[in-house]
């Protein structure tokens, strides 16, 4: 039998790369002023002895893991890819690394995610979801940092929020797709989430401001008849709570012989890649993914410094007009 090899010890590698103990464990902590070339031996000299660093030691040694969790509602959703991919950046800056949890759209699994976070003693907890219940991030909070990417009703002090300003974003299609000449205007959402609320209630604003009235559809997860019934209602206006739905309607649209940007113009949510990637490109309102990621580790940071205040960041919305709605204009303007 082959007997296991002895770990290698950061006294080692500082030893192979002739530099001290307490720089080698700066270096591959990630953190900051260590001189480049300096830093390259340390790691060359770590792969070569096949050193790892022991979280759980250098937790139990220092109170801190150098790991941040990140809790994603849906991990095939574009727009929270793009969040985690930001967390992640930034993370990585700090010398620290993410682990990552899937809620799978359940606020049962969302949950179970934050608790084993939790056990795993994390230096924080990113949650991009508006689906922990309350009394699962007051108890984390009790803990851990955390910070919640997505709309709350009435956010705990204990927790930062960072989101996209739901209300304003959604006025700005419903009034584009006004000044394309759209005159029967619905609202598509598959969530009953805050955020797609917030999203109805800016869409509602901006047509009664005019005496319109708008309409909500609310489609069942894969039920392409719904989505089909809502085209041929005679809607010639779409706001989609997000790419991902307004990307389904145009597939909907396709199967059912209906040239959807020809007969209702669409508007999605969140300038995904999915926008730019489809024919026709799709008209979605931005928000920026990565900066939203970002600034939920720097809120974990500051909350480790010290910070007792919540941060209530609210990024501001930006319409991009691609050929979903252009390709629809009648040149109307809305009285």
């Amino acid at each position: 039998m082959t007997a296991k090899r002895r770990p290698v010890t950061i006294h080692e590698v500082a030893a192979r790369a002739g530099i001290s103990k307490s720089l080698a464990s700066r270096a591959l902590r990630g953190e900051r002023g260590v001189a480049d070339e300096t830093r390259r031996r340390i790691h060359t000299a770590a792969a070569e002895l096949g050193y790892r660093i022991n979280s759980a030691a250098r937790s139990l040694a220092h109170g801190r893991s150098g790991i941040v969790g990140v809790v994603v509602n849906d991990i095939g959703n574009p727009h929270f890819a793009g969040v985690v991919a930001g967390a992640e950046l930034e993370a990585r800056e700090r010398g620290r690394r993410v682990i990552l949890g899937h809620g799978a759209g359940s606020p049962g699994e969302l949950s179970r995610q934050v608790e084993t976070l939790l056990e795993l003693r994390v230096d924080g907890i990113v949650v991009i979801s508006s689906w922990v219940p309350r009394e699962v991030l007051e108890t984390a909070a009790e803990t851990t940092p955390v910070a919640v990417v997505a709309r709350l009703n009435d956010p705990l002090d204990a927790v930062d929020t960072i989101a996209g300003d739901d209300v304003r974003g959604a006025r700005m299609a419903a009034e584009h797709l006004l000044a394309v000449g759209c005159r029967s205007l619905g609202y598509v959402t598959r969530s009953t989430s805050v955020t797609s609320e917030a999203r109805f209630d800016g869409f509602f604003a901006a047509l009664c401001q005019i005496g319109l009235e708008p309409v909500v559809h609310r489609i069942p997860h894969g039920d392409d008849a719904a989505i089909a019934e809502v085209l041929h209602s005679g809607v010639d206006g779409i706001l989609a709570n997000n790419d991902l739905t307004a990307v389904e309607i145009f597939r909907v649209g396709r199967e059912h012989g209906i040239d959807v940007p020809d007969r209702a113009a669409t508007v999605g949510y969140d300038d995904t890649p999915l926008a730019r990637l489809v024919t026709p490109g799709l008209t979605s309102v931005n928000q920026p993914q990565r900066a939203m990621g970002r600034r939920a580790i720097e809120c974990i940071a500051e909350r480790q410094e010290g910070r007792t205040d919540p941060v209530r960041a609210l990024y501001e919305p930006k319409l991009v007009v691609r050929a979903s709605t252009a390709a629809f204009d009648r040149g109307v303007v809305p009285r």
